[in-house]
């Protein structure tokens, strides 16, 4: 027997397809601030499909459908609002191969600076399939470089900033926050070097450039943040040691 011929897409699916490529549109859509004929006719144009009114048609449908989700759009802002963003400047990130006597260095490392980082610092790893990531203060970098052999690692990244978004452990069961986080940084052009989730938080890490920007898409979302927006950062930083503006 022959192979099946491929189906080709159908009007519906061609204007499902656009509406998801173009998420203002989308979010548009659902809170029914879109008239229907003249998205259907932009749909139409773009896509060089013949039948207009089967366009209009398929973006009523699939607005009825966007509606339904409405709830739990509504519950991931809720445990945003209830969120607080936590600002850390002058980190890097190393990416190293996948490496079990590397990776059991880099824990009694860890465990070495566990008492100081308690109190001020930024030492974190995230396993992945083929590397693990270390995110670090800028000043550990020579420390930890010292144990790694130069053939293991892929690469160093250094003046970035991390935004942590610290939330209530309903986070872990609630659909869409980080699709609203990543959604707002997509918004306004903003590139993310590494995005973790872990338990209650959620990590963003950004060049230093970008950091302010990633803060105020980020910030627009959630409650007070919890260690001040990187202006305020900049200013402890030139604070003297015992706490007291120099």
């Amino acid at each position: 027997m022959g192979s099946a011929r491929a189906r080709s897409p159908s009007t519906a699916d061609e204007t499902r397809a656009y509406i998801d490529e173009h998420p203002s549109i989308r979010d548009a859509l659902r809170a029914d601030l879109v008239n229907f004929a003249f998205l259907a006719r932009k749909i139409q144009t773009e896509r060089g499909i013949r039948n207009a009114e089967a366009v209009e048609m398929a973006c009523r449908r699939y607005h009825q459908e966007l509606r339904g989700p409405e709830a739990r759009s509504e519950e991931a802002r809720r445990v945003l609002s209830q969120s607080r963003l936590e600002v850390r400047s002058r980190v890097a990130l190393i990416r190293i191969r996948e490496d079990a006597a590397i990776l059991a260095e880099l824990y009694q490392i860890g465990k070495r600076l566990l008492p100081s980082l308690r109190r001020r610092g930024v030492f974190q790893m995230y396993q992945g399939t083929r590397a693990l990531t270390i995110l670090c203060e800028d000043d550990l970098l020579a420390t930890l470089l010292e144990a790694i052999p130069e053939r293991a690692i892929l690469g160093v990244e250094r003046r970035l900033a991390s935004v942590a978004l610290r939330s209530h452990p309903e986070v872990a069961e609630t659909p869409g926050v980080l699709a609203s986080l990543a959604e707002a940084l997509y918004r306004e052009g903003i590139n993310c070097m590494e995005t973790v989730s872990v338990y209650t938080d959620s990590i963003f890490v950004f060049r230093e450039e970008s950091v302010i920007r990633g803060y105020a898409a980020l910030s627009r979302l959630v409650g007070a943040p919890e260690n001040g927006s990187p202006d305020a950062a900049a200013r402890r930083r030139r604070r003297s040691p015992k706490g007291r503006a120099a």
